[in-house]
């Protein structure tokens, strides 16, 4: 056994957590020097509604405004960047995101992406300097009360994409870009609030956390938009089953308008059950003033919650079956103990007839 004199254990920590600062600052430091190589500002303009961090302007219908962002190249050398614009969405986690992996809801009418100009272009920014970009937003013609939402995506011109495999072997591309927001409206006083619907619920599972749960697919179908939404989901069973129940809550839910995105809700270490389920979700403002309540009724068959608990590393319960086994033996063994037994009576009985007769 390895022991240290207490003389020297305050030199000997000292010394570790040296070490370990070290590389912890030193892997910050590379991380930093490769991800932040460039940035991002927003330039406002008249037509700006707040300071706050991104593109949000308000305009007549058909009106064009010219919009621009710096682009600031901290590299020792010239740059190219793409820029481009994409109409938002929500992510599974409830982030409101513009990419290429966004698809649009079906209660999209107006597509931002369609009055940007140009929606891509590629910009070379010297060393150590900033170069504004301008990009025109042209207001649509058609009226609409709440917001349009996007946001302008810059990413290195022909970066290597790297690639990662998770424990599971799915592949996953990784590409580094920076953002904006952009936000547009016809009102500048506008604050459309949005509305939910669950358009519909199913299980899923994840089989390198071993978890299971289910889906709701949360549609955000207006044009409204109130950021850091509190959720708090609730299931039960049909017909009221206060023996079942389990909970889910989430924080930060930025849902764009028009967009739809999957809430999960954790199953714990409860396997999924057949049955017939009650969805109740609500969510949130901020400040507490302001909430939305949806309710969605659903189902889980037998065969999706054996495929999803075996997904999930359950394996399958088969007491019940060797019960019943069990059972079926045993009525199978009495029964046939009482045909025999009363074949055996059938047989004995003429035999006892005849000796009577003879005496």
């Amino acid at each position: 056994m390895f022991f240290i004199e207490k003389g020297n254990k305050r030199n000997y920590l000292l010394a570790f957590v040296g070490v370990v600062l070290y590389f912890l600052l030193f892997n910050v430091t590379t991380i930093r020097a490769t991800q932040t190589d460039y940035g991002l500002k927003p330039i406002y303009g008249e037509n700006q509604v707040d300071q706050n961090g991104q593109i949000d302007i308000f305009g007549n219908p058909g009106q064009t405004i010219k919009t621009s962002i710096g682009i600031s190249n901290q590299s020792d050398k010239s740059q190219k960047y793409v820029v481009r614009f994409y109409t938002a969405g929500t992510s599974d986690s409830g982030t409101y995101i513009y990419n290429n992996d966004v698809k649009h809801d079906s209660s999209l009418k107006i597509n931002l992406s369609k009055y940007i100009s140009p929606s891509k272009q590629i910009v070379e920014v010297p060393a150590k300097t900033i170069k504004n970009v301008d990009i025109n937003i042209t207001i649509p013609n058609k009226k609409f009360s709440g917001y349009l939402m996007g946001g302008y995506s810059v990413s290195p011109y022909k970066q290597k994409v790297k690639t990662t495999i998770t424990s599971n072997g799915t592949l996953i591309k990784n590409k580094y870009s920076q953002g904006i927001p952009v936000k547009v409206r016809q009102n500048r006083d506008n604050k459309k609030e949005p509305n939910f619907k669950v358009r519909n619920v199913f299980p899923t599972a994840n089989s390198t956390s071993k978890s299971r749960g289910v889906n709701a697919n949360v549609q955000n179908y207006v044009d409204g938009f109130v950021p850091s939404l509190d959720v708090k989901a609730t299931v039960t069973r049909r017909p009221d089953d206060h023996k079942f129940k389990v909970k889910t809550s989430g924080n930060s839910q930025n849902v764009a308008p028009n967009s739809n995105y999957n809430f999960y809700i954790d199953w714990g270490k409860k396997p999924l059950q057949a049955g017939n389920y009650h969805l109740h979700m609500k969510y949130i403002a901020a400040d507490k003033t302001k909430s939305w309540v949806v309710d969605k009724d659903f189902s889980i068959s037998n065969a999706d919650a054996a495929k999803y608990n075996k997904l999930s590393g359950i394996k399958p319960n088969y007491m019940w079956l060797w019960i019943l086994i069990a059972i079926l033996a045993l009525l199978l063994v009495l029964g046939l103990g009482i045909y025999f037994g009363r074949r055996n009576q059938n047989k004995q009985q003429p035999m006892n007839n005849n000796m009577n007769n003879q005496r």
